[in-house]
């Protein structure tokens, strides 16, 4: 079974399958996924956290790991809104890198 969507580049599948490792499976995803630029999209009921239920720090640790930007916004009643777009490199603009998590966490270690 495949669950790469017709629609979706290379880039769009690469962000559905951080999406699916974050939330431990394709089959947890829940909601449809949509197209978002050269990225995706979807819904996620309920929220996430830093630890006991560590969905937040899963998230940022294999977006790190992926490249993957994931953005969080509204959605609606119960819901939050995911938007991921895949990076090409450690290095370039902004909107074309991703840090590892080990810079990302120096810089914030930094700057507080």
């Amino acid at each position: 079974m495949t669950y790469r969507k017709d629609w979706m580049t290379d880039d769009q599948y690469s962000c559905h399958e951080t999406l699916a490792q974050i939330v431990r499976g394709f089959h947890h995803i829940g909601n449809k996924v949509k197209p978002c630029g050269n990225g995706i999209e979807t819904s996620i009921y309920g929220g996430w956290a830093s630890f006991d239920f560590d969905q937040l720090t899963r998230a940022v640790v294999i977006a790190h790991d992926n490249m993957v930007r994931i953005e969080i916004g509204s959605s609606g009643p119960g819901l939050f809104r995911l938007m991921l777009h895949k990076r090409k490199g450690r290095d370039g603009d902004i909107n074309e890198r991703h840090p590892t998590i080990e810079d990302a966490i120096e810089k914030v270690r930094t700057q507080r």
